[in-house]
């Protein structure tokens, strides 16, 4: 299953944002991960790939729904998330665009720790194979679902978040998701990721 298709109840207002004061350095990570193909489009047309940053305890910005073939943003194109509701199952956000697909999944990671800043959600089979077959932390349930957020929680029950910063999404085709305690680290988990696949006997 790819990014493109939001399937939590949406309220949306489309009128202007906060200020989203870090647009730069999360930016600036997403086009490093679109220069690598970690973000993107399909030949299809579906975008995959999405970054956020927390803003407040129960607020983020998210990239728009399908943006991921764009190679740059601006920050009209990072949709500000308002409010959520995991018991609903509604996202509650704010801008010219939608929030991506991937909203609610996002939400529960900022819900698993307080210092948890951003989270990054890529594509890659090649790391998607490389980190079920070493046995990360990781999910089952499709894309989108409640299931999946069910599971995210889950995992980080018994797991310090901040000793694994990583899952592997086994009900979402090649989906992989790092976060830290600001961007670089969530970068850096990714990162650490793509060495030990190249490191590989």
């Amino acid at each position: 299953m790819l990014d493109g298709v939001i399937k939590y109840h949406v309220e949306h207002s489309n009128i202007a944002a906060p200020d989203f004061v870090d647009f730069e350095s999360l930016e600036a990570t997403r086009t490093r991960l679109f220069a690598l193909g970690l973000i993107g489009e399909t030949a299809e047309g579906i975008g995959y790939g999405n970054l956020s940053m927390r803003s407040s305890a129960n607020t983020f910005f998210i990239t728009a729904t399908q943006t991921g073939k764009l190679p740059a943003l601006t920050k009209n194109q990072y949709t500000y998330i308002s409010g959520y509701n995991f018991k609903t199952f509604s996202v509650f956000s704010q801008g010219p665009y939608k929030a991506s697909s991937e909203a609610l999944s996002h939400a529960m990671i900022y819900e698993v720790h307080p210092d948890i800043q951003a989270v990054i959600h890529v594509h890659s089979h090649a790391l998607w194979q490389f980190m079920k077959t070493r046995g990360d932390l990781a999910t089952t349930a499709e894309y989108g679902t409640t299931q999946m957020v069910e599971e995210i929680a889950d995992l980080y029950q018994s797991n310090n978040p901040f000793n694994r910063n990583a899952f592997v999404m086994f009900g979402h085709e090649d989906g992989i998701i790092t976060f830290g305690r600001n961007t670089a680290e969530a970068e850096r988990s990714l990162y650490q990721i793509v060495q030990d696949y190249l490191s590989k006997p």
